[in-house]
């Protein structure tokens, strides 16, 4: 476990979690980081991590160089809850539909121009209808469902580059939308890539998000009670993984401090 700096142009600390560098970074400091990636050339791919995301870097082949490549990595609870008991906790909970929610209004504040990839074709118009309405001035680009297979990635990532838009959110579940952006970085165009997974959902309004009281580690009990048919089974795999490993690497921790050797998680 330790403590690193960015070796980009935006400079914050990271607390390296499980091989993963998470941004040490509060909701109000990942958006000011944002917008300065915003004023970079170079694509910067922003990426959420919970339980279940680490649960599929640790089983899905690939995901976790992506995740060690990522310009930016930011935690929800459950990683603030293993950093701490590993020593080197988290500034906060930064929720990935908290950020996504945040930049929206932020994006039209500052004129940048959005394309929305992801879910049904019906949350996606009805997400786009609540925008036009919520957020008038928002520079909507582009939107595609994210209903296509393997043959159509290269037209949709072309499609992406020529609507000029500079910020791109992928609401296509993981790992599949960390796949594209990392498949398609070179080409895609826009300077930030966010994955945010069922957060369409939310501005959309099908969903609503979960109340800031249970964003102290019990927001998963709140979503569990509302979709326990799809959360059920995950969780249960999920969870007891993600403690175990957790507390597995605490172990190994202070054995080696008791040995005299340097460890890190």
């Amino acid at each position: 476990m330790g403590t690193l700096e960015s070796s980009a142009a935006v400079q914050f600390d990271k607390v390296l979690l499980f091989g993963v560098p998470v941004a040490n970074v509060t909701l109000e400091e990942a958006v000011e980081c944002v917008h300065q990636f915003l004023n970079e050339d170079s694509l910067h791919h922003i990426v959420v991590v919970n339980t279940n995301k680490f649960w599929i870097a640790n089983h899905v082949h690939g995901v976790n160089d992506i995740l060690k490549c990522a310009e930016m990595v930011v935690s929800e609870y459950g990683g603030v809850w293993a950093s701490s008991v590993l020593g080197t906790p988290l500034k906060a909970n930064v929720r990935g539909v908290g950020l996504f929610l945040s930049l929206i209004p932020k994006f039209e504040e500052w004129g940048v121009p959005v394309y929305f990839l992801g879910a049904r074709e019906e949350v996606l118009q009805m997400l786009l209808e609540r925008v036009r309405r919520d957020y008038p001035r928002l520079q909507i680009a582009g939107a595609r469902n994210g209903f296509f297979d393997a043959s159509e990635e290269a037209r949709i990532a072309a499609d992406i580059r020529a609507s000029g838009a500079a910020a791109l959110f992928v609401a296509m579940g993981s790992p599949r939308q960390e796949f594209f952006v990392e498949k398609y970085r070179r080409t895609l165009g826009p300077r930030v890539v966010m994955g945010v997974g069922g957060s369409f959902d939310v501005l959309a309004g099908i969903k609503s998000d979960a109340p800031a009281w249970t964003h102290c580690g019990i927001e998963w009990l709140y979503r569990l009670c509302l979709d326990p048919k799809n959360l059920l089974k995950r969780y249960m795999r999920v969870h007891p993984w993600f403690v175990w490993h957790t507390l597995r690497e605490r172990i190994r921790i202070l054995v080696g401090a008791k040995n005299g050797k340097p460890s890190s998680a």
